[in-house]
């Protein structure tokens, strides 16, 4: 085997050069190509460098610029005719710095890299299935080292292989190069004439200013997926201002701005919660309110109906579109049952009782009734308080006693019907001398002598004739 100190050769060009492997590249503003080369594709010249057996490897040592991760490896590959295609090649592997020319401990490999002639190939994924991203983590200013081990032996009058620049020079302590039987080397001791153009590419951390107005750091990839703006390389949260966003501030009393959650306390104001704008948030709606009792109001705002125990029906609503939800209580039937029912629809229901809201069906004292129940009527009877000169009514299960207003001589029935006619005339005649035939019928003198006379038919006959001898006997 030649020695590896005088086995390389090398071809000098000026040529276009395309790019492989970048089209894949989610590359942010915060990525940094880090190199030692010279290299500008069609500007400046290069060398192919051919000396290298299977398993040998050149090897660029590079500096972080920034804190950040190591998210990919460049390696330019090339022969003299162009065109060779593909070639499957050992590995490429990350190192930290190590002293130099021997690298430190391995970071990441990437198994079976394929070449493409003419390229400069760049490699993202540590796979061919692009599952596992490179994704190795670097300081600022931290040393690594991005090595080419070769699988094929490079042909010695075409490549294709790595190659060198020759706009700088080979600078010392940066280009190593793994020599057969296993030793590591610096190339530019070997003649090798130039810079390996072999970089690695760092994805920067800095500032991301969030959505939420919050600071966090990270690379610029990490920042666009939370929707946020990356400040720059190397910035820091300490030393950036973010925007606060700002929302919806409503304030009495009818107005709206967008403000941040602080200028809207100055005013004050009351703040619509993040996302939120004057263009969609009503600030002050008003609309139909459903009470507690069924009953519907119109053109009410929402804090007032919700203070008085209703329920909004939404802005510009009308009681005339909604249907307000009635009180529930317990609906007595005159056959002892109970239902729970509105109320309007218990009085469809004949001779029922609804006992109002909130009431229910529950018989505490087992009697059969619902306990409610056992305090309603259900007719009139059930509510006669035995005086002539009131009426006794039964209405929704409520008793009224309410006081009469007659002409005096309206006797018949007992109770009255609010005229003198003939058949007050006739309960005086039945009950003369009999008291209890005509209770009403002893009307003189005024507050009557416990019996009807001849006094009584008089006055009976004067009250039919409109002249009253005493005034109405139930003021």
């Amino acid at each position: 085997m030649m020695s590896a100190l005088i086995r390389f050769q090398q071809w000098t060009w000026v040529v276009m050069v395309v790019a492989v492997g970048l089209a894949v590249r989610g590359a942010g503003a915060s990525e940094v190509t880090v190199k030692n080369d010279s290299f500008v594709s069609g500007q400046t010249p290069f060398s192919i460098q051919v000396g290298f057996d299977p398993g040998e490897r050149a090897a660029a040592w590079l500096a972080s610029p920034c804190t950040g991760t190591i998210v990919a490896v460049q390696v330019l590959w090339l022969s003299q005719s162009g065109g060779t295609g593909q070639s499957l090649e050992d590995s490429i592997t990350i190192y930290a710095g190590g002293v130099f020319p021997t690298p430190g401990a391995q970071l990441a490999v990437l198994e079976g890299p394929v070449m493409t002639d003419g390229a400069m190939n760049e490699f993202r994924y540590l796979d061919d299935q692009q599952a596992f991203p490179i994704n190795v983590p670097i300081s600022s200013g931290q040393v690594f080292v991005v090595s080419f081990q070769f699988l094929n032996d490079p042909d010695p009058a075409n490549g294709p292989s790595v190659a060198t620049d020759l706009f700088t020079g080979c600078q010392a302590g940066k280009n190593g190069l793994f020599a057969n039987p296993g030793i590591w080397l610096n190339s530019c001791s070997l003649g090798v004439s130039g810079d390996w153009i072999i970089r690695g590419v760092v994805d920067c951390h800095g500032a991301c200013c969030l959505p939420s107005g919050s600071c966090s750091s990270g690379t610029s990839a990490s920042c666009a997926s939370s929707n946020g703006v990356f400040q720059g390389n190397g910035t820091t949260c300490g030393t950036v201002s973010c925007p606060q966003p700002t929302q919806a501030c409503c304030f009495p009393p009818d107005g709206c701005l967008n403000l941040t959650t602080t200028n809207c306390a100055l005013i004050p104001g009351t703040p619509q919660g993040p996302g939120s704008s004057c263009q969609s948030v009503i600030c002050f709606p008003r609309g139909a309110c459903c009470q507690a009792n069924g009953s519907c109001d119109d053109d009410v705002a929402e804090e007032d109906c919700t203070a008085g125990g209703g329920t909004f029906q939404g802005d510009e609503s009308l009681c005339s579109g909604v249907s307000c939800p009635q009180p529930m209580g317990a609906c007595c039937l005159s056959n002892g049952n109970c239902l729970v029912l509105s109320q309007g629809d218990c009085a469809q229901i004949p001779s029922s009782a609804w006992a109002g809201s909130p009431t229910d069906c529950l018989d505490a004292d087992m009697d059969g009734t619902a306990d409610v129940c056992e305090l309603l009527c259900f007719d009139d009877g059930d509510c006669d308080d035995g005086d002539a000169c009131t009426e006794d009514t039964c209405t929704s299960g409520a008793c009224s006693n309410t006081p009469a207003s007659r002409p005096f001589g309206d006797i018949a029935p007992p109770g009255g019907d609010g005229v003198v006619d003939l058949n007050d005339i006739l309960c005086v005649l039945d009950g003369f001398g009999a008291a209890t035939v005509c209770p009403d019928g002893d009307l003189v003198p005024c507050g009557a002598d416990d019996g009807i006379d001849l006094n009584d038919i008089l006055a009976e006959l004067d009250a039919f004739a409109n002249v009253f001898a005493c005034a109405d006997p139930c003021p």
